[in-house]
């Protein structure tokens, strides 16, 4: 009885082995970014591809540069009171004055107090490449 049970498992694990098929090589495929809407902004993630891209930089390293352009802008604009985006535009820290201001509702007039609120100045550079002179 034993023999037969043994010869079993032996039959069962021969073909077990003889049915495995093994799997092609996977061949090195350049991923190709899918299509995107012309009319919707990139993402970051899409501008990180796009600069990688261009600039044959692991893509990992744009992001890691985008982190510290904008964590740079934010700690410049809080201490200088603005930070300069060359041909793009410049961040402003403004002090805004306390005015006199209506309740839409009731139609009361409240105080609105002084504030800083930080803008962001369009550089020439970009209004004239975005909307060309008119002629």
């Amino acid at each position: 009885m034993a023999t037969k049970k043994t010869a079993k498992k032996a039959v069962k694990k021969t073909t077990a082995k003889k049915t495995v098929k093994k799997a092609a090589p996977k061949k090195a495929v350049k991923k190709v970014a899918p299509k995107r809407d012309p009319k919707k902004p990139l993402t970051k993630s899409q501008l990180a591809n796009e600069m990688a891209a261009r600039l044959d930089l692991p893509r990992k390293q744009v992001m890691e540069i985008f982190d510290h352009l904008g964590s740079l802008a934010y700690a410049e604009t809080k201490k200088a009171g603005s930070f300069l985006l060359p041909g793009i535009g410049k961040l402003v820290l403004q002090a805004r004055k306390a005015r006199m201001g209506r309740n839409p509702q009731t139609g009361e007039s409240i105080k609105i107090p002084a504030k800083k609120v930080v803008k962001f100045r369009v550089a020439k550079a970009a209004k004239d490449e975005i909307l060309p002179a008119k002629k």
